[in-house]
């Protein structure tokens, strides 16, 4: 404890945790979690009840955690000001790309508390922030000696620098593959499995199978975490309902930056 904590973001997802989990069995580095909390999303408890399930079994199965992992800092989502600047910035990069909005809270949160190298679990993918970063983040040595992914400060996408320029991004040439071989092999994948990643859960409890998350997980061969019946909606919806909700949302997206580009 006598070294700095990593900051991270943590989600209770699988990536976060992964991070978090390599950080304290691995690196035994003290690690301070960052939640912001979206109340407009139905995941919230059960991300909750994900994070309280982790550090239970972390604790028991590794007692030296306890004094490594600090307090979850839970931050309301109405607690970080707008930036039209930034969100301008993401909306125009969002219509390439499909970012989730949690890109524009994060890099807001980081702006205003003037943070920089909190760790943010990009994983290797064809979407979100690798798609706007793919061959052009570098890796770098961060504070702790450690490897990550960093936009470089000179990079000429003024936009992507501004929303991905504070985040340190360590797992940014991993899949998600790669994690679960890697928590396999080093004997902490039960833990791994405690996470959580749907953003509408049913009213069981269960993954709903349509959410972003919920359909990359099946995407990246991780379908056998949503039910049967659920995997066989979410075949449905993709070819249904998700291209006109993807066109819409990109449709909204292209007309606010419209608009928003007469008004500078």
């Amino acid at each position: 404890m006598d070294k700095a904590p990593v900051s991270v973001f943590w989600t209770s997802g699988w990536d976060s945790t992964f991070r978090l989990l390599f950080l304290l069995l691995e690196h035994r580095l003290p690690v301070a979690p960052t939640y912001v909390v979206d109340p407009t999303r139905g995941s919230a408890g059960a991300e909750r009840q994900a994070m309280a399930r982790i550090r239970e079994a972390l604790f028991e199965q590794h007692p030296h955690t306890r004094e490594l992992l600090l307090p979850v800092n839970e931050v309301p989502l109405g607690d970080i000001a707008p930036d039209p600047g930034l969100t301008r910035a993401f909306r125009r990069l969002a219509v390439v790309h499909h970012l989730g909005d949690q890109y524009d809270w994060l890099a807001r949160y980081c702006k205003q508390r003037g943070l920089d190298g909190v760790e943010l679990s990009v994983e290797r993918t064809f979407h979100g922030p690798h798609g706007v970063l793919h061959g052009r983040a570098i890796r770098v040595t961060d504070a702790h000696g450690l490897e990550t992914f960093r936009v470089p400060p000179e990079y000429e996408d003024a936009d992507a620098l501004a929303l991905f320029g504070a985040f340190s991004m360590p797992l940014f040439d991993m899949t998600k593959e790669d994690t679960a071989d890697v928590a396999r092999r080093h004997g902490w994948l039960d833990i791994l499995g405690l996470t959580w990643f749907c953003h509408r859960p049913t009213r069981d409890g269960n993954p709903c199978g349509i959410c972003n998350p919920c359909l990359y997980a099946i995407e990246q061969g991780f379908g056998w975490r949503v039910s049967e019946r659920r995997r066989a909606m979410s075949a449905v919806y993709r070819r249904t309902l998700l291209p006109l909700r993807r066109f819409a949302r990109s449709h909204l997206l292209k007309r606010r930056a419209r608009a928003e580009a007469k008004l500078t």
